[in-house]
């Protein structure tokens, strides 16, 4: 009997130096945790929207877009600079010897300058300038396509990034909490074997488990970085204390046709691309109004001094030209041949741009159908789980099953909580790219419409030149 009480009194004292060590543990982690949410600088909750203002507003890509579009827009002012008033100002000087022999010395000097400023003006292009003009605004209707396009690919990737920061956090918990319940499982099985209640095997299947959960972990905690890192990088805030995203603001296609459809109507590489098929259109046209005629105005005013001379006299010419190319030369057929080519090669790249976006529309549809039907077989599965893990720990108990049993069922709920996590994730995720596959993702979904500037708002740099001589204003790098 004292033997008996001897050894129980032993086993408790384990036991509850096994619940202290825990205990200490796990209170250790949550000040740790508690410490480092103190120390985190603006720490408060941050939602989409406050996540998407901040990657707009510094977002590299769109003012590289809004700078493209800029560069289009000077193709309109640049269309008409054939018939701009242009000035030329010439001076010439010469000093002739002429040998003479009935000059004293041999020679004869004599000196002349001539000066002439020319104004010169297009005054009829017969539609050439106009029709430029056009193709120019075709090529703004491809950028600000190509702009809006970019737009919605930045609003995808910063709430990506978004919930993949919150996923990969609730992935680390759940790795985290099953690391720690296999680490009271060992130290409960340590203490077992110490007293002679459990085994070797059991101790190493436990310490088996542990190893898996704590390889699971360093795996997680590597995710929840990397996404951190992604998402600070996107959006330059160093707070990850984020709230969940939903889709109840948002309208999303009701069928799979219905998505192809607005996809074919409203994506910006579709806008684009029929943009770009008129600007080559168009071409043909140009080319036809260069070889019609033109016609021409200049003035000119020459001074010419040669002292003793009739050369020595000043001039005032006015000159009205009408001009029309006549030979076909191998220069105009060439371009009449890279117009073709280029229409036809816009018109393959169009018929290839709809059949790329009306498929991806179509995967992006049933990718959300199938993440929100997948939804309901992980709950379904993850109670199950619970029921499983519940009722093995009993079985155990009684005998019915082996340890190894326990830890595995414990191990599958684990998994299951994570595979939990990750498909409300898809679900989510698989929405915004359905409305970014059909064109449809828009800042004003989340945001007020001016919070990024209007593209026809965007002032013009200030020009080198900004004087009727040609002097440049500064010296920038080119």
């Amino acid at each position: 009997m004292v033997t008996f009480t001897a050894w129980l009194n032993r086993v408790s004292q384990k036991y509850v130096t096994a619940s202290l060590y825990l205990t200490a543990f796990i209170a250790v982690g949550i000040l740790t945790t508690e410490v480092s949410a103190q120390n985190t600088p603006n720490s408060q909750n941050i939602s989409a929207e406050d996540s998407l203002r901040a990657g707009l507003m510094a977002s590299d890509i769109l003012e590289a877009e809004r700078q493209a579009f800029v560069v289009a827009r000077q193709a309109v002012a640049t269309s008409n600079a054939k018939n701009n008033l242009t000035g030329n100002l010439a001076l010439s000087g010469s000093h002739v010897q002429t040998d003479a022999k009935d000059t004293a010395g041999g020679f004869t000097s004599s000196n002349s300058r001539v000066g002439s400023i020319t104004l010169k003006k297009q005054i009829y292009d017969f539609g050439e300038a106009d029709t430029r003009m056009q193709a120019a605004r075709y090529g703004m209707d491809s950028a600000r396509a190509a702009y809006m396009g970019a737009e919605q690919q930045v609003i995808l990737n910063i709430l990506s990034a978004h919930l993949k920061v919150i996923t990969a956090q609730k992935a680390f918990d759940i790795r985290t909490a099953n690391k720690e319940r296999l680490q009271a499982q060992t130290q409960a099985e340590n203490i077992k074997l110490d007293a002679g209640t459990s085994t070797p095997t059991r101790l190493a299947e436990a310490e088996a488990r542990l190893a898996r959960a704590l390889s699971d972990e360093i795996l997680a905690e590597a995710d929840l970085i990397s996404a951190q890192e992604a998402y600070n990088s996107l959006t330059g805030l160093n707070d990850f204390a984020l709230l969940p995203l939903n889709l109840d603001m948002v309208t999303l296609p009701t069928s799979i046709q219905q998505a192809e459809q607005i996809a074919s109507r409203e994506h910006p590489s579709i806008l684009a691309g029929l943009a770009q098929e008129k600007q080559a259109a168009i071409e043909f046209k140009i080319l036809k109004t260069s070889l019609l005629p033109k016609v021409n105005f200049s003035l000119s005013a020459v001074q010419n001094d040669q002292k003793g001379t009739s050369m020595d006299k000043d001039e005032v010419t006015t000159k009205l030209e009408f001009s029309t190319p006549f030979l076909v030369t191998e220069g105009s057929r060439a371009a009449d041949r890279r117009a073709a080519a280029g229409l036809s090669q816009t018109r393959a790249q169009l018929a290839e741009t709809r059949r790329v976006i009306r498929l991806a529309a179509r995967k992006a549809y049933r990718d959300y159908q199938a993440a929100g039907a997948q939804l309901g077989s992980v709950e379904a599965e993850i109670r199950a789980a619970r029921l499983v893990a519940s009722g093995t720990a009993s079985e155990v108990e009684y005998g019915l099953k082996t340890f190894l049993d326990q830890l595995d069922a414990e191990q599958l709920l684990s998994d299951t909580e994570l595979r939990l996590v990750q498909t409300q994730e898809a679900i989510v995720l698989n929405g915004y790219r359905l409305l970014q596959a059909t064109g449809q993702l828009a800042v004003e979904m989340f945001l007020p419409a001016d919070i990024l500037p209007a593209l026809d708002s965007i002032n013009d740099p200030a020009s080198r030149y900004p004087f009727i001589i040609a002097i440049p204003s500064d010296s920038r790098v080119q």
